[in-house]
């Protein structure tokens, strides 16, 4: 086939996609803007897709703050807030999650979380208003719906998008099907310019409509602009998805001025019923504060002075699960293999629905020569966070351990359908190729 001819083919098959993809999906109206707009996500697949995604985003930022205090405080102030906004209607959760990064984020359907390292930060209840309303703006305007619509629309009219409809012959329920293991990455999606100004208007709108002073958005995005110059990377993970800009700032201050003045008085930041609200949060902040020196400690391979640092953490929050898990991965660094058998049996006791906890001692145990004990944990994690390479690493490791050379191949091929480089992708494909399983060419 000449190469005009091909581009000819391709641009045929481009043109039939488009029309597929436009005969499969109709215009719905925007909540916020009441305008026309083209979405290849109905609600029912946002309900979907956020109830399925919630507890595994929850896993992978560190499970929840072990506090259900403060998880009910957080939550009753956002569903406050979602009560006033344009989708009033929508199943909405607001949690702490343990996440030491700097962050919050929403997923469709309204399922929203706020890291602790986040909430650390802050000194009143407006400023939790703020970025809750903020990212129900995210919801409200259906930022995700149409991040998806994009992301498949370029999926499907590229050459790779085109062949695949041509070799699965697909009839289009397939197409959307497959376009749901985009929801994944919908958290890590850079919202535009305009999507975040419209969140920040409409969180300013939500969080005046319930009586907060909105002097609350300016003082969080001076925190976050403020922590991003001293620690640029203890935001990062917030700006994947937020960029601040100094007109971002600026409009947040613009739009406070045109306020009603009767909501600019400090009882409207409500800094006393956050203080007590977050008085746990704050009273184990240092202990937390430890852990994240220790782990940085670990990362440059300086053992002694980690183990130091997260054993003084426990010392201050011994009911902490995270703590301890940490404290496990240490020691088992050190070699120190029964005193990481002892913390990361301790994390699991005190968070057995925790994936950090039950990974790490999933890992310690297998180190430890444990293998029927280091599987009953990973299966466990598996259960918590499904498709981790990681853990069927782990899982192959005690299979074959064990003699048991059918199993472990079975896991080491999970590993590599998903991880082609590094030194895990490489033990699987030398045991495999050993085993048989793989014939390389010679």
């Amino acid at each position: 086939m000449t190469a005009r001819r091909a581009r000819g083919v391709l641009g045929r098959y481009r043109i039939a996609a488009a029309w597929l993809m436009l005969s499969l999906a109709g215009c719905a109206v925007n909540p916020v803007t009441g305008r026309q707009q083209f979405v290849l996500m109905s609600e029912e697949q946002e309900r979907r897709m956020g109830e399925d995604a919630y507890p595994v985003y929850t896993q992978m930022s560190e499970g929840e703050f072990p506090d259900p205090g403060l998880q009910r405080y957080v939550a009753e102030v956002g569903k406050r807030l979602a009560a006033l906004s344009h989708r009033p209607n929508l199943d909405y959760e607001f949690n702490v999650v343990n996440a030491s990064e700097i962050n919050a984020y929403a997923l469709p359907g309204g399922k929203i979380s706020i890291t602790r390292g986040l909430l650390t930060r802050m000194e009143n209840e407006a400023q939790l208003a703020a970025v809750l309303g903020h990212e129900i703006g995210h919801v409200a305007a259906r930022h995700q719906a149409a991040g998806y619509t994009r992301q498949v629309l370029a999926g499907v009219l590229t050459t790779v998008g085109v062949v695949a409809l041509e070799t699965a012959r697909v009839q289009g329920g397939d197409l959307l099907a497959q376009g749901g293991l985009l929801a994944t990455n919908l958290v890590l999606m850079k919202y535009s310019r305009d999507q975040e100004r419209q969140a920040d208007e409409l969180g300013m709108e939500y969080m005046t409509a319930a009586g907060y002073n909105p002097e609350g958005m300016v003082q969080v995005m001076e925190i976050l602009k403020a922590t991003r110059d001293r620690e640029p990377s203890a935001v990062e993970a917030l700006f994947l998805s937020h960029p601040l800009t100094s007109e971002r700032l600026a409009r947040a201050r613009e739009e406070a001025e045109f306020q009603p003045r009767r909501l600019k008085t400090p009882e409207r930041l409500r800094a006393e019923p956050f203080r007590k609200a977050t008085a746990g949060l704050r009273k184990v902040a240092p202990a937390y504060a430890k852990m994240d020196e220790g782990r940085k400690a670990l990362a440059k391979g300086k053992a002694e002075e980690a183990l130091r640092l997260l054993r003084e953490a426990t010392d201050m929050a011994p009911e902490h699960a995270l703590i301890w898990a940490f404290r496990a991965a240490a020691e088992a660094k050190a070699k120190q293999t029964k005193e990481a058998l002892d913390s990361a049996e301790r994390a699991v006791s005190l968070a057995p629905n925790l994936f950090r906890a039950r990974f790490t001692a999933g890992v310690v145990a297998f180190e430890a020569g444990e293998h029927d004990r280091s599987l009953e944990h990973l299966a466990a994690a598996e259960k918590l966070v499904p498709g981790q390479p990681a853990v069927a690493f782990f899982r192959g490791r005690n299979y074959e351990a064990r003699g048991d050379r059918d199993a472990a191949a079975r896991e080491y091929v999970k590993v590599l359908k998903k991880v082609r480089k590094g030194p895990m992708a490489k033990y699987c494909f030398q045991r495999l190729s050993e085993w048989g399983y793989i014939r390389t060419r010679g």
